[in-house]
């Protein structure tokens, strides 16, 4: 078991803190070590009441949960029965892709700090309507979780679809940022739903996603609104994107 490190009340929640305990262990987020994880969740816990931190609620619900989810773990299982770890999957899932956002933001408003603004100048032009406009964190958020939602219906859950989740290839974001690449290679404009197109699996839709916004971040892509619409746009420098 990796050495376990960190400052008191580092953390925005409990599901920061348990993608921290994920990371420090080099875990795969579908094959979690439950015993591992809940026994350095519970040392954090214990080391914040010694120091006399006060910790929120959800902490305390999460380590109920995470020892339901160990005793379950324990029991002997038929091949066909859910995963007791996949409720905690999605959960960080989720939790991934708002923090991604958060990130994006946060860096975005920090460049808008740095900018110096010249006083404005009285000109005599003409009113001109603006044909794009650059897309809101909020209309990001609605294409997602349309996206999500269409896989969803396409594809019912059933107990099926959970068998073999620990086996199963994780999403890599690298790739999938490969595949959006070639996508807006062969056309410059593209809907923004129709990059999901063929996907089922929430950890694909969730790393392209994550993908889409690299290339945001990297300025080798725009997102813009259109009426009701998110387009992704190529910028001039995309055919100059080199893969670290």
């Amino acid at each position: 078991m990796a050495e376990v490190s960190f400052k008191q009340g580092e953390f925005e929640g409990p599901l920061d803190l348990m993608l921290h305990l994920i990371s420090k262990n080099k875990m795969n987020i579908y094959d979690i070590s439950i015993g591992d994880i809940t026994e350095q969740f519970f040392e954090y816990i214990r080391a914040c009441e010694e120091f006399d931190v006060e910790l929120s609620s959800e902490f305390m619900v999460m380590a109920a949960q995470l020892l339901l989810i160990k005793s379950k773990m324990l029991l002997p299982r038929e091949e066909e029965d859910e995963d007791p770890r996949e409720e905690l999957v999605g959960r960080l899932e989720e939790y991934m892709v708002y923090k991604e956002i958060a990130a994006l933001l946060d860096e975005e408003q920090h460049a808008a700090d740095r900018i110096v603004f010249k006083g404005a100048e009285k000109l005599n032009l003409p009113r001109v309507q603006p044909i794009n406009m650059p897309a809101d964190a909020g209309a990001l958020l609605a294409a997602v979780t349309a996206v999500m939602e269409r896989a969803k219906d396409r594809r019912p859950l059933t107990a099926q679809s959970f068998r073999g989740i620990v086996n199963r290839a994780a999403a890599s974001v690298p790739h999938q940022s490969r595949r959006v690449i070639e996508i807006l290679r062969q056309k410059r404009r593209m809907q923004f739903e129709r990059i999901f197109d063929g996907m089922e699996e929430r950890a694909e839709i969730i790393a392209t996603f994550l993908a889409i916004l690299e290339l945001v971040r990297d300025k080798h892509m725009l997102l813009q609104e259109r009426g009701d619409r998110l387009i992704c746009v190529r910028c001039d420098d995309f055919e100059g994107y080199e893969e670290a």
